[in-house]
C-alpha cells in the first residue's frame, strides 16, 4: 500500500456525499456540504466509525498496489450478503473479499436479477469505462478487533466500494482484467505507541 497524500474526515465526507448525489442524479447544493460530517453520521452512519474524528485517527489517500491488499479486505456482513450466499461462515477469513468473490462465482451471483447493479459495475470495469480512482475510489478503514479475530488475514475493512470491488475481484479471478492500483481513502487508527503523549 502506497500513501499518496494526507486526507481528512471532512474530505472523506465531502467525497462520499458528492458520490451519493451523482449516483442519484441529483444536484448537490453548496449548503449540503455544510455540516457534512454530521450529515454523514445522521444519514450514512454505516459509512462512519465512532473513532473517525479522534485525534488518533490518520486519514490518507492510498493506492492498493497489490491484489493481496484488495483480496484481504473485510467484506460487509449483513442479511443480504448472507442470503445471497456471498458470506458463508465456514471458518477463518470467511469475510475476506477474495473468499466472497469465490462464493459469488460458485453461485453465479452476477447472473441473478438481484445482482443487477453489481453486474453493471462488472461490465463497466471490464470495458474500462469505470476505474477505481478519483471520484470512483473506494474507502477502507482499520478493521475492528472482532473483524480481525474472525478474519486473521485482514487489517482493513472495506468501508465503501463493496459494489465495485466485488465485480473487480471476480474479473481478476476470471483473468479478464489486469490489476491496476486502486485508490482509496484510508482511516487508520494509530497504535497507542505512535500517539503523541
Amino acid at each position: 500500500m502506497r500513501v499518496v497524500r494526507a486526507s481528512s474526515l471532512s474530505e472523506y465526507a465531502s467525497w462520499y456525499l458528492r458520490r451519493e448525489t451523482r449516483k442519484r442524479n441529483s444536484d448537490l447544493t453548496p449548503g449540503a456540504l455544510q455540516g457534512q460530517v454530521e450529515a454523514m453520521r445522521q444519514h450514512h452512519g454505516g459509512k462512519m466509525r465512532d473513532w473517525f474524528n479522534a485525534s488518533s485517527t490518520c486519514w490518507h489517500i492510498v493506492e492498493l498496489e497489490l491484489v493481496s491488499e484488495l483480496a484481504d479486505l473485510v467484506f460487509l456482513e449483513c442479511r443480504w450478503t448472507k442470503e445471497e450466499g456471498l458470506i458463508i461462515r465456514d471458518g477463518p477469513n470467511y469475510r475476506l473479499l477474495d473468499r466472497v468473490a469465490t462464493n459469488a462465482m460458485a453461485s453465479r451471483y452476477l447472473a441473478r436479477p438481484s445482482a443487477r447493479k453489481h453486474k453493471d459495475y462488472y461490465d463497466q470495469l471490464a470495458t474500462g469505462s469505470l476505474e477505481l480512482v478519483g471520484e470512483d475510489r473506494i474507502a477502507i478503514c482499520s478493521a475492528e478487533p472482532g473483524e480481525i479475530a474472525a478474519n486473521p488475514a485482514a487489517c482493513y475493512y472495506l468501508l465503501d466500494g463493496v459494489g465495485r470491488c466485488l465485480p473487480y475481484m471476480i474479473l481478476l479471478k476470471e483473468q479478464k482484467l489486469k490489476h491496476r492500483p486502486i485508490e482509496a481513502f484510508l482511516a487508520e487508527r494509530r497504535p497507542r505507541s505512535q500517539r503523541a503523549v
